[in-house]
């Protein structure tokens, strides 16, 4: 990890050489991941840095909280990721449980990941995945992703069927997306 000041305020990055053509920046927990190609010099990324200097303070700044089932928390030292891999996955095998009956869909095997852009995936076997990061949101959504991903052992794609079947244990999906969507927002 390394770290530069802007205006007094000391920012940590990291560099992750990949064969790509551009510099990426993504805000992490609390340090700022930069992806460029390995010729890319120091300097070079130093003075990227700097350019989005204000922006990164300000989003660094706003991760001093957490939601957990959808309650804003403040971090207090606390390794965020760690509370989600204790406290979500039992919420999720209880709604697994209940609607895997109701549905009639049972999947082959479930896992837990975290994940930047999925809250759930059902892969060609029929195996779920879920991520971590679903712990933040409140548990009628979690129950959504629940229910969404045990669909697609029945409907692989986002057809009328699938969301037909959605809709069928869950009337209010629409609603429910819109929550969703409204909430990611906050995140």
């Amino acid at each position: 990890m390394d770290k530069l000041f802007f205006n007094g305020v000391e920012i940590n990055y990291r560099v992750v050489k990949k064969p790509i053509k551009n510099l990426y920046m993504e805000i992490k927990e609390d340090f700022v991941e930069i992806r460029c190609n390995r010729f890319v010099p120091r300097f070079h990324i130093e003075k990227f840095i700097l350019k989005h200097a204000e922006h990164i303070i300000h989003k660094l700044s706003q991760k001093e909280f957490f939601y957990l089932f959808g309650v804003k928390y403040d971090k207090n030292g606390l390794d965020v990721r760690e509370v989600f891999k204790e406290k979500l996955p039992p919420v999720v095998l209880h709604y697994v449980k209940i609607y895997s009956q109701k549905m009639n869909l049972h999947p082959s095997g479930i896992s837990f990941r975290f994940n930047k852009t999925r809250w759930g995936s059902c892969s060609p076997k029929n195996s779920l995945s879920f991520n971590y990061y679903l712990a933040q949101l409140p548990k009628d959504l979690i129950e959504y992703v629940v229910v969404h991903e045990l669909a697609h052992i029945k409907h692989k794609n986002h057809s009328k069927n699938f969301w037909d079947e959605v809709e069928k244990y869950l009337p209010d999906v629409k609603e429910k997306r819109k929550k969703l969507r409204e909430f990611e927002k906050k995140l």
